[in-house]
């Protein structure tokens, strides 16, 4: 109470309102709330850089058909909590100590946990001729050209469903990752077979329920190497995620 007390004196106004029930800031004393939070970090930057805290490295993978736009929360999560934090990305989800995938691709020596489940839709242009329909079987796309997305887990059971139902792939393009799809997709080159998720972060594009059983639903998690360490860096990337403004 005497520090306050001194304190208020110094400033010359009253930072605390005072009555039975406590303390409760004004409006000075919420302004230099404030203020002492930007020195407590610029201290604290400035401990790590002349302590040169050493950086921490985590190995990461993403799969081509994973946009990382949808893990915003995630991430900064993790850079909130580890400033020094350096990712490398790696070329195969075995190597990695996170690795975001389908669950089909989740490497053996590691623990998945599942985030979310969606369906597969067909992505046109908003001025595309089928833009206007509510669903869409997989007869309607023996006219329709597609970009062709080699690399999804689940390319080889689409193609044999088309294959059963004698609409042969009509490939305009071939991509080697999502966003490369969306894009193509988005100036009206082609449509796409899409993971429905993807549509939240295209405006765009318009997505139309495929009214076929054999073109399944994905499910997208984590897989983590088991360790202690890639288990701290899950938790701390957990939270993040829990709080994403974009939850697919």
């Amino acid at each position: 109470s005497q520090a306050l007390q001194k304190l208020e004196d110094t400033l010359g106004t009253p930072l605390f309102v005072r009555s039975r029930m406590g303390l409760r800031p004004t409006p000075a004393g919420r302004d230099l709330y404030h203020h002492a939070q930007s020195i407590l970090r610029a201290v604290g930057d400035a401990e790590r850089r002349f302590l040169k805290e050493p950086p921490l490295h985590m190995s990461l993978y993403t799969a081509p058909d994973v946009l990382l736009s949808a893990y915003q929360g995630a991430f900064h999560a993790l850079r909130t909590s580890c400033p020094t934090l350096e990712m490398r990305f790696e070329q195969a989800a075995k190597d990695a100590e996170l690795a975001i995938v389908d669950k089909v691709c989740a490497p053996k020596g590691h623990r998945f946990t599942e985030l979310y489940t969606e369906p597969y839709v067909l992505a046109v242009a908003r001025s595309h001729p089928l833009a206007g329909r509510n669903r869409i079987s997989i007869e309607d796309l023996r006219s329709v050209t597609l970009v062709s997305r080699r690399y999804c887990p689940r390319h080889d059971a689409m193609l044999a469903e088309f294959a059963l139902a004698d609409a042969p792939l009509k490939v305009c393009a071939e991509a080697v990752n999502d966003q490369q799809v969306l894009e193509l997709t988005g100036l009206g080159f082609g449509a796409a077979i899409l993971p429905a998720g993807h549509l939240k972060l295209k405006s765009s594009l318009r997505g139309i329920p495929l009214d076929h059983e054999g073109l399944e639903h994905r499910s997208v998690g984590v897989a983590v190497k088991k360790t202690t360490f890639a288990d701290e860096m899950f938790r701390t990337w957990m939270t993040g995620w829990a709080t994403s403004p974009i939850r697919l």
